[in-house]
């Protein structure tokens, strides 16, 4: 698959913003690729979400991940100001965890397959 950085990299930005809209003050990002798996992970602390956002989150980044959508429309993420492209994200990634600890860390780890 052509531009797997790139496209780590857009997803790694979308989780980003997805925590600058929610108040996170102190974010982490760690991308690591083990045996054919690229692990993304981010923890932000400090937001301010509710129980139903976070349902919303997790319901769209455990889509099933579509290779032929991810092909045509993975250049498209990082484009909105207006809103972060999570049911994108969730169609270029493979499974998702999707955590709120202590009411204000969100805690996110995607993984995507080689």
């Amino acid at each position: 698959m052509k531009h797997t950085r790139q496209r780590n990299m857009r997803i790694a930005e979308e989780l980003i913003l997805l925590s600058y809209k929610f108040g996170a003050e102190d974010i982490k990002l760690n991308i690591k690729h083990i045996n054919n798996q690229t692990i993304i992970q981010i923890e932000a602390n400090y937001v301010k979400i509710n129980e139903d956002t976070l349902e919303s989150i997790k319901n769209l980044l455990s889509v099933p991940r579509s290779s032929e959508m991810e092909e045509y429309y993975w250049n498209l993420t990082g484009e909105s100001d207006i809103d972060c492209e999570l049911a994108l994200i969730g169609l270029m990634t493979d499974s998702a965890q999707i955590d709120l600890v202590d009411g204000n860390i969100l805690k996110i780890k995607v993984y995507r397959n080689d």
